[in-house]
């Protein structure tokens, strides 16, 4: 029976042996597996992603800020510019209803004219354009109105820039 004997511690060996190989390969590719895990973490590479990581959030923030300050610019802006306008109208009414109490037909008549057709192309702008009307409110003939047109000595019409000349 030694034969049987010898065999089994044979095939004992060779099974010994073969856990030990297949345990050796398992242990470099587990090895293999965290070098490359190591290496990735903590590259160069992966600082460098990181970084830019970083410095795009520190930018999507500061425009974000920026953005914000602009809108609260043009927000105070308006309400600036409506409080203005509101000033001036209160400040026609104001010298309207003097000039009616205290100035003399010729000089609520100009008032009339020079300021009356400002505030009323200001009140047509809040509400919008008419038709026939451009953006600001105002039409071309009424662009000719705001001012009268000066006449020279010999009664024929002149630009309101020109200057009459001396003979």
């Amino acid at each position: 029976m030694a034969a049987p004997f010898a065999e089994d511690v044979v095939v004992e060996e060779q099974t010994a042996v073969g856990l030990w190989v297949a345990l050796g390969i398992l242990a470099i590719v587990v090895a293999a597996l965290v070098g490359f895990w190591v290496g990735r973490v903590t590259s160069d590479e992966r600082k460098l992603i990181r970084e830019l990581e970083e410095e795009l959030d520190r930018r999507m923030q500061e425009l974000t800020r920026y953005r914000s300050q602009v809108n609260d610019h043009f927000d105070r802006t308006a309400t600036l510019f409506a409080t203005m306008a509101g000033s001036y109208r209160d400040l026609y009414h104001h010298l309207a209803q003097s000039a009616e109490e205290l100035a003399d037909k010729p000089t609520r008549d100009r008032l009339e004219d020079r300021a009356g057709q400002l505030l009323s192309h200001m009140t047509r702008r809040d509400y919008g354009a008419g038709p026939g009307e451009a953006a600001g409110g105002a039409n071309e003939s009424d662009a000719q109105d705001d001012e009268p047109t000066p006449k020279s000595s010999e009664g024929e019409a002149r630009k309101p820039d020109e200057r009459p000349r001396p003979d």
